[in-house]
C-alpha cells in the first residue's frame, strides 16, 4: 500500500510532493497544509516537518515544534496513522 499523503491524506497515486489540494482524499475536511515549492507548510506559513509525516519518522530534535500531524496538528501521531488518512 501507498503512503498517505501529508496534503490530502489520501493512499491514491498522485504527485505527492507537487500537490496542492483544498480537501482531504474523501472531501470530509479543508487541508491544513500546501506545498510551497517542495516545502510542507500549514495554511498559515507554519513550517511542518515532512520527514516526520512518513512511516520512518525523524529523529531530529531541533525543529520538534514541526513534529506533529499534517492532517489533524495533533503531536500524539504523524499522518501515516491519523484518524482523517485513508486507511491502507
Amino acid at each position: 500500500p501507498l503512503s498517505a499523503c501529508a496534503v490530502c491524506l489520501g493512499r491514491h497515486a498522485h504527485k505527492i510532493v507537487k500537490w496542492k489540494a483544498a480537501k482531504t482524499w474523501d472531501n470530509a475536511h479543508y487541508t491544513l497544509c500546501t506545498r510551497v515549492g517542495k516545502i510542507l507548510t500549514m495554511r498559515d506559513s507554519r513550517p511542518v516537518c515532512s520527514d516526520w509525516q512518513q512511516v520512518s519518522g525523524c529523529s531530529n530534535a531541533t525543529h520538534d515544534r514541526q513534529h506533529f500531524c499534517s492532517g489533524c496538528t495533533a503531536s500524539s501521531h504523524r499522518v501515516q496513522t491519523c484518524p482523517r488518512a485513508q486507511k491502507a
